[in-house]
Parts: C-alpha cells; sequence; structure tokens
C-alpha cells in the first residue's frame, strides 16, 4: 500500500478546488418550492357620508348619502350626528330599490335602519336632505353604524370603516 504525499503548493490547489466546489454547488440550488404571489387585499368595507355639494351656501338644500362598498350590504342601523347650528334636517329621499327604511330624526341626530333581502345594489342605504345654515357645519357629520350585516348575515360593524 502506497501513500501519497502532497506538497504545501499542491495541497492549497486541492483546497481551493474544493472552495470553489462548494461555492458553484451554492449558487446553484434551485429554490424547493415556487414562490407563490401573495393574492391581493380583499377591498375592507367602509361606510361613506357623500354630500350633494360640499361647498353649498347657506340657504341651499344638500342631500347627505350614507353609503357602504367594499361589501355587499344586506341590513344596516346607525345614527348620523351633526351640528344643528349649521345644518337643519329637513325629510328623507325617497329611494326606489326596493328597499325597508325606517327613520327617527332628533335635533343633531337622525337614526335610521334599512334593510334589502337582495343587498343594496350600488351600496346606497339612506339619503337624507338638509338645509344649510352655516357652509363649515357640512363638515360636521358624524356616522356610528350600530348594526350592518352582508347577504351572507356576516357582522360587518368590527371591520367597517367610516370615510367622511
Amino acid at each position: 500500500m502506497s501513500i501519497l504525499k502532497c506538497g504545501p503548493s499542491q495541497r492549497s490547489f486541492v483546497l481551493a478546488g474544493a472552495a470553489i466546489a462548494a461555492l458553484a454547488a451554492a449558487a446553484c440550488t434551485e429554490p424547493r418550492r415556487a414562490d407563490q404571489s401573495k393574492p391581493a387585499p380583499s377591498a375592507q368595507p367602509e361606510a361613506r357620508i357623500e354630500l350633494s355639494d360640499s361647498l353649498a351656501a347657506p340657504g341651499t338644500e344638500v342631500e347627505v348619502t350614507v353609503r357602504v362598498v367594499g361589501a355587499r350590504l344586506a341590513s344596516m342601523t346607525a345614527r348620523l350626528a351633526y351640528d344643528t347650528s349649521g345644518v337643519r334636517f329637513i325629510r328623507e329621499e325617497a329611494l326606489s330599490d326596493g328597499a325597508t327604511r325606517v327613520i327617527n330624526p332628533q335635533p343633531g341626530l337622525v337614526r335610521f335602519a334599512a334593510i334589502a333581502a337582495n343587498g343594496f345594489a350600488d351600496g346606497r342605504v339612506y339619503t337624507l336632505r338638509f338645509s344649510v345654515i352655516r357652509s363649515s357645519a357640512l363638515r360636521s357629520f358624524d356616522l356610528t353604524a350600530d348594526e350592518a350585516h352582508t347577504i351572507s348575515q356576516a357582522n360587518l360593524v368590527p371591520a367597517l370603516r367610516r370615510k367622511p
């Protein structure tokens, strides 16, 4: 049996070759599974207060629409608060979408409920008419959803964002 002996220059060459082979092996590895793109986040349900004219002058009337987007809303009970020194409630507007609606207006607060078995097609839950006393009061509308459910009976209130 013979043992091969290597000189210092041959050992350096062998070690360098082993290091290059290890680096090449590490650089050429393929991922074991393909990276999947994450799905786009679903739109979060959002309650909106829409004004027919956000710059309405005193003495004019504006329509205030409560609309929910991002989910197929089937029912909602809510409160719309407002500044009585700047706007005055006049009436609810009739909507021809077949939904059932009830309203309880009080000075500074309008309570309402609406239900549509197949959902509100365009998300419009309620439309109310106000008279403008002071234009700056148009920013005072504040919506609070007490109950909101989708057509599949899912509770939307915990996920519902409010957008003025």
